[in-house]
């Protein structure tokens, strides 16, 4: 267990420092004062959640932005590196759904600002409006835009590279194995499996991973990150908070997403699962070895979830019952996921990705 604020600052080389340091306080006059002085927004203001950074909604006669005053312990490299992303997406993908990059007055991308005699970094992009997933019904027509939407962001970025990339973080399921410091928080009936779970990771499927192909991914395809379409329920308008973006397999990507999509109380679990990997499969491609790994990634993600949640609930026990918001049911969908017939989870992989094979 994780027993100080110090001790959780750096775990087996991973910086968790962000999760340990609470936003940045901007009241909103100060954010109001900001917006008209460093980029010329006029209008009314809207205080938004933020679990590292203090975030703002501008609606003004030139549109609607968020204002992300950025957390003092970021590393500046990785602020650049999401600000670059964001950038290299609108060049390359410029008709995807992601928030857009506004200059500041300068010129600059991340100007600095003084608020409350500290320097922040401030992010201003373009706000996309619609309905969080969350909120939504699933279906399989949105489980097809969300598998073609990702593979098309992944697509986009492909080429993009910066020193930053290859960062730690630790809701990288790539590195899973760092949550092993945290595993005291859990409760006594989940430890067993939890920890089953990252010895096989850590004997079979870690030494693949590095076999696999790699590039920078979103990273956290989650359904507060997926904004939909106020009219039609099954389209995308907006995939947002590229704040956990790094270099990594590709296939960690879609471990990452799906962990979010099954579903323990469905006659087939694997229903969205099945659909998403289908389309995402049209636009790239998965090879074998990737779809081997897959059911792996996406138990182990939940394993985490559930993990670093309670150890932030504990750590911020002010906040324990948002944190703990989605346990209850992360839980039974990982119960559910592991007592599936070996096998079963990737042939449906296969097959989904293979149509007559099914």
């Amino acid at each position: 267990m994780v027993d100080s604020m110090s001790d959780a600052i750096m775990v087996k080389g991973c910086c968790t420092e962000l999760m340990t340091t609470q936003a940045p306080i901007v009241s909103p006059a100060e954010a109001l004062e900001l917006a008209d002085r460093v980029y010329g927004l006029k209008g009314t203001l809207k205080l938004l959640n933020g679990e590292r950074d203090a975030n703002f909604l501008i609606r003004s006669s030139c549109g609607a932005f968020v204002l992300k005053f950025i957390n003092p312990a970021e590393d500046p490299g990785v602020i650049s590196f999401q600000t670059q992303a964001l950038l290299h997406i609108e060049r390359h993908g410029a008709h995807l759904p992601v928030p857009r990059v506004l200059p500041a007055l300068s010129g600059e991308v991340e100007p600095k600002v003084l608020v409350s005699e500290q320097t922040l970094t401030l992010r201003t992009v373009s706000y996309l409006d619609g309905v969080s997933q969350n909120l939504g019904k699933p279906s399989v027509a949105l489980m097809r835009e969300l598998g073609t939407s990702l593979a098309e962001i992944n697509l986009a970025l492909n080429d993009f590279q910066h020193p930053a990339a290859h960062r730690d973080l630790l809701w990288d399921v790539g590195h899973a194995e760092r949550i092993r410091p945290y595993l005291d928080n859990l409760d006594v009936d989940q430890l067993p499996l939890v920890c089953a779970l990252l010895d096989s990771y850590e004997t079979s499927v870690k030494p693949r991973l590095a076999k696999l192909r790699a590039q920078v991914i979103h990273n956290d395809l989650n359904p507060h990150n997926v904004m939909l379409d106020c009219e039609t329920a099954s389209r995308v308008a907006a995939i947002i908070d590229f704040g956990d973006a790094l270099h990594a397999p590709l296939i960690n990507e879609l471990g990452t997403a799906l962990s979010y999509q099954f579903d323990a109380d469905a006659t087939d679990p694997l229903w969205q699962i099945k659909a998403f990997v289908a389309a995402y499969h049209a636009k790239i491609p998965l090879q074998r070895e990737e779809l081997a790994v897959l059911g792996d990634l996406i138990a182990m993600r939940m394993a985490m979830a559930i993990t670093i949640a309670q150890w932030r609930a504990r750590l911020y026990p002010e906040n324990r019952t948002y944190v703990l918001r989605n346990l209850r049911t992360t839980w039974r969908n990982l119960q559910c996921l592991t007592a599936l017939p070996e096998g079963l989870l990737t042939q449906s992989l296969i097959n989904a990705c293979t149509p007559e094979a099914s």
